[in-house]
This record gives structure tokens, sequence and C-alpha cells, in this order.
């Protein structure tokens, strides 16, 4: 089915409140110096700017960097960089609740789900501190500060929050104290094994899905959220960290997204367009395991992924699941294919696209499939994501206008809509 142009004035999308399923609340200056005594300040990030750059620091070590924003004060969305600095030219609804959802309401934008921004997408950055009661506390500081954001915004704005998987008591008990606060999902690694802890699939990670299986909770796998501190660090560039992993005196173990030849910019580009598809890895590992079997209400987000290549995807594992797997051991494993496991569990979702959206969604699945704004990354849809989302599926169905833009998100997250 292919989209075509809705004619001019007319606003097709005019009754659906638009819920974006992949935006990112930056940490604010004085997120855990505020949230703490005094005499403990020297044991939590604290903002510094230096030579004009500002990143958190911990211990006075550099720590993270205040992650993707593009839209400077005045809301103006600068290009070329993935970063304004300083911190303090940063558009406050990056961080504010008020004026994210001023920010909303000129996007034409009903809600979002919110993922963290400069201390990366899942625990890695907590991870990396060596001093477990400090990583504990850091992190539940920092799950208190998206609850009470939730709280604030009315039943707008759902950030999803930080587990401490190196310890499955302690993530059972957060998961089960955020629960009680309202929150309605988790973004995790998609990596563990790379931290020196077990597959996801590992009887390790029971418990936690036992919860997410039991409270109907949302497991979010965002692009790059498996990335170690270091290579995330590494990756972002612009606080001077080195790449990990070297195999020999200059002689990465794993090649770079780009080559070191281009200038930074064109590095950005290079590596943004292909971590798209990171996910591959743990959607197909996803379809082709049990982990349904043992948690049949378990919901899965890939986010930032795109959707262009999931139909190539879908039919690549169908054919090698059919190739491949022969062995009446190995048939026994799962009890579905790999296609009916994704079309009951997992979704994915789309922003600057224009080619999927209008064509493809059908082959996906139009129950499987969100939109984001990813604000206020590069990529950002701002400032018109309704009218691109207009122009792209202007063409489209009522019914999957509406599944697609609110009804597959509100269901999936709990989201009660006026």
């Amino acid at each position: 089915m292919t989209a075509t142009l809705p004619e001019t004035g007319t606003d097709v999308l005019a009754d659906i409140k638009i819920i974006d399923a992949d935006a990112h609340l930056t940490e604010p200056a004085d997120l855990w110096t505020s949230r703490v005594p005094a005499s403990r300040r020297d044991r939590v990030p604290v903002q510094k700017t230096i030579d004009g750059i500002t990143a958190w620091y911990l211990h006075d070590e550099l720590w993270a960097s205040t992650g993707g924003n593009t839209i400077s004060t005045g809301r103006e969305k600068i290009l070329g960089s993935h970063v304004v600095q300083p911190f303090e030219r940063v558009d406050v609804s990056a961080w504010s609740v008020r004026e994210r959802l001023e920010l909303l309401d000129s996007m034409g934008i009903y809600g979002q789900i919110l993922y963290p921004n400069g201390i990366g997408f899942a625990s890695n950055h907590i991870f990396a501190i060596e001093d477990e009661a400090e990583r504990a506390e850091i992190l539940r500081i920092y799950n208190d500060f998206l609850a009470e954001s939730q709280e604030e915004s009315g039943g707008r704005l759902f950030p999803q929050a930080l587990l401490p998987i190196w310890d499955m008591d302690l993530t059972v008990k957060e998961m089960t104290r955020l629960v009680d606060k309202g929150m309605r999902g988790f973004t995790l690694s998609d990596k563990p094994e790379l931290l020196g802890l077990p597959e996801l699939i590992d009887p390790y990670f029971t418990p936690m899905w036992d919860v997410f299986n039991e409270a109907r909770l949302v497991a979010n796998f965002h692009i790059g959220a498996g990335a170690r501190r270091e290579e995330m660090e590494a990756m972002r560039g612009n606080i001077g960290q080195k790449a990990p992993n070297t195999s020999g005196p200059g002689v990465p173990s794993v090649a770079p997204p780009a080559w070191k030849y281009y200038g930074k910019q064109r590095r950005l580009a290079v590596g943004a367009t292909q971590m798209y598809m990171s996910n591959v890895r743990i959607i197909v590992n996803l379809c082709m395991s049990d982990l349904f079997d043992r948690h049949p209400n378990l919901k899965i987000v890939s986010a930032e992924s795109g959707i262009g290549w999931i139909p190539f995807i879908l039919e690549a594992m169908e054919f090698q699941f059919d190739e491949m797997v022969t062995d009446p051991a190995e048939l026994a494993l799962a009890r579905r294919r790999p296609t009916e496991y994704f079309r009951d569990h997992l979704y994915v979702m789309w922003w600057f696209e224009q080619v999927a959206p209008a064509k493809l969604i059908h082959d996906i699945g139009v129950e499987n499939v969100l939109v984001e704004t990813d604000v206020p990354h590069p990529t950002c849809l701002y400032p018109g994501p309704r009218e691109h989302f207009t122009r792209v599926m202007g063409g489209l169905d009522a019914r999957s206008q509406r599944r697609v833009l609110q009804d597959n998100a509100a269901e999936l997250y709990r989201i009660e809509l006026p």
C-alpha cells in the first residue's frame, strides 16, 4: 500500500493522540547533588564545564557526556553536531517536565516514552562504577528522578527505568519498588555478556523475566544499549575517550564503524546509520528462543531501530530456520516459529523513514509498529513530526494510522487517553 499526500490543509490525523515511543530525557545538572546530603556530594556524579565542554564527573574523573542534545535555548535545532555545548546552551525542555510538555504541544504530540541520555541507554555506565554501594545509590536516585518526572507529567511522560542487573536480588527489589510508583517498563542491555554477566536467556535472568511477565512490564532494547561505558563515550567522540579493546599495538580487535579517513561529522553519520540495525541480534535471538514460551505475557520493544529492514529479517529467520534447524532436539527447543513469536511479542518503530511506513507496515504487522521522534537527539523530528507523519501515512487506512500512531503504544504501556 502506497501513501499519497493529503490535500493541503487537511489534517487526516486530527483525532489521533500521537504517542512518541522513543524520546530522551536529559539528566539535569543537579540530578544527584540535589538528592543527597552535602556530606555525600563527592560520592555522586556532578556536572563540570571545562574548556567549554560540559560532562559528568565522578570522584573528579570523567564519567559520562551530557548525551545527544541538539535543541538549543530558544528551541532552535542545531545541525552538524550531536551535542550542544556547554550545557547552559541546551534548551530546558531536555529535562524540565513542564517545558517538555509545552514542547510536545507545539509539536502535536500527546505523550512520550522516555529513555536516558548522557548516561547511556541501559545501566552499563552505572555498572562501570567500582563501588557496589555507590552503584546502587546512584541508580536508585536516577530512577527516583524518573518516577518523579512521570508523576509530574500527569500521565503524558513515561520514562523507562534502569536495572541493577549485576545483582538479581536487587534487580527484583528495584522492579517491585518502581512498579509501586507506577513505572511501566525498563531499558536493558542487549549484550550483558560483554559486561561479564550471563546471556539474557540464562537462568540467572529468570527472576527478572518473571517480574516482567507477571507485572506486564515492557522490556526495552534501545540501540546502543549494549555498549560498555568506554565504547559509548569513544563513539560519541566528544570527551577524549579512546576506543577500547586492542589486540595489538594500534590494531583494534573489532573494526570501528567508520573509516578514520573521515572527519568527525562524517564518522558520526556513518556510525549512526549502521547503529539502527544493531538490534538485529537481539530480535533474531529472542525469536529463535523459548523465552516467550516460558513468559507468555512478555512484550519487547526495539527502540530507535527503524523498520525498513524488518521484512527481510522476518523472511531470513523463516528461511534459515527451515534450512538449518532439523535435529529433533533443536526443533523441540521452542514451540512456535520465529515470526509467530515476533507477531505476538515484539514491537519496532520508525521516525524519519518514508518508504517503509508507506509500503511495508502491513508486511511487518500493523500491531507491531510504533512511531517516535527521538527528541532531542540529532536525528529527531523537530519541529514538525506531525506534518511528517501526515505526509507519510496520509494514504493509509484510518485503522492503520491509529494503530501505529496511538493505540499500539497506549495498550503496550497502559496509557490512559482523554
